[in-house]
Order: C-alpha cells, then sequence, then structure tokens
C-alpha cells in the first residue's frame, strides 16, 4: 500500500530533478553568450571631384550625386538595391570642383563608384558620368577610418553603362 511518505517524496523528485537540471544547463549557458553581439564602428567616404567638358543642359540635370555600390550594375535596375549602396548628398552643379563625405558607412568592399547624373525625373534615369579609376575602381571602408577617392568627370567622355566586362 502507498505510504503518504512515499507520494510526497515522489512527488518532489518529479519536481525537484527537472528544475535542478533545467537550472545547471541554464548557468552553464550564461557565458554571455546572450549578449548582442559588439558592433563594429562605422567608416566613412569622402572624396574630390573635378569636372571638365561642356555640362549638360539644366533640363536633363535633376541630380547629381557620389554613389558607392558593393557590386557591379548589369543595368539600371540594379539602382534599385538601396542597401547595398552609399549615396551623397546633392553636389554643387556648374563648378569645377566639389567635395562630397558620407559618414556611418558599414564596413566592406565596394565594387563601382563615382559620380551618377539623374537625368529625368523617371525612378531609373540615373547615368554614371564618372568612376573611381584607382586600384581598378575598387576600394575598402575600415571601421573608425575615412577612405579617400578622387573622380574626374568629363561631360565629353562619359563612361559606358553597363559596365564593360573584364
Amino acid at each position: 500500500m502507498f505510504s503518504h511518505f512515499g507520494l510526497r517524496r515522489r512527488v518532489r523528485w518529479t519536481f525537484t530533478v527537472p528544475l535542478f537540471l533545467t537550472a545547471v544547463l541554464y548557468l552553464q549557458g550564461c557565458d554571455g553568450g546572450l549578449a548582442p553581439p559588439e558592433l563594429k564602428p562605422f567608416g566613412s567616404i569622402s572624396g574630390i571631384i573635378t569636372y571638365s567638358g561642356s555640362w549638360p543642359p539644366a533640363d536633363s540635370l535633376d541630380d547629381l550625386r557620389f554613389i558607392a555600390m558593393r557590386f557591379i550594375p548589369a543595368d539600371t535596375a540594379d539602382f534599385l538595391q538601396l542597401n547595398k549602396m552609399e549615396i551623397s548628398s546633392s553636389l554643387d552643379l556648374f563648378v569645377d570642383t566639389d567635395s562630397f563625405l558620407i559618414e556611418n558607412v558599414i564596413p566592406g568592399g565596394f565594387f563601382y563608384s563615382g559620380v551618377a547624373q539623374k537625368f529625368s525625373i523617371d525612378l531609373l534615369a540615373w547615368r554614371p558620368v564618372g568612376l573611381v579609376e584607382e586600384n581598378g575602381g575598387i576600394f575598402e571602408v575600415e571601421p573608425a577610418s575615412r577612405t579617400v577617392v578622387s573622380i574626374h568627370v568629363d561631360f565629353d567622355h562619359l563612361p559606358p553603362f553597363p559596365p564593360e566586362s573584364q
């Protein structure tokens, strides 16, 4: 026959052992593994742009910006990959030189970068007018540092787009 004492002991072990094992497993996993990963500090991109040639007419110059891409675009539809690009604020128009600074850039490589002209109100009406040429146009942004690039825009000799295969 079951005694009252034996039943209490069995119930206590039924709840105590799993609770104890859960606590041990939990405490073994508390080595900071649940802490968020340390974030890498951002970098920045700055540059100097020089212009030559005949500027396009004002009605075909909606916007001008420096754009750094983490990929080589195949066509203008690739311009929709905004999460893989760093884009400057609007650049000055009808000047000989200009500069830009893009802060809070996620570190990594950029493979196609330069000055782009928006030539109409169409969303995809962008074309490159000058590219970063140093080191084959490839550069790296390191954490907590500034990468400096230079671009020459010759409006009389625009780069081909889409880029030619290497």
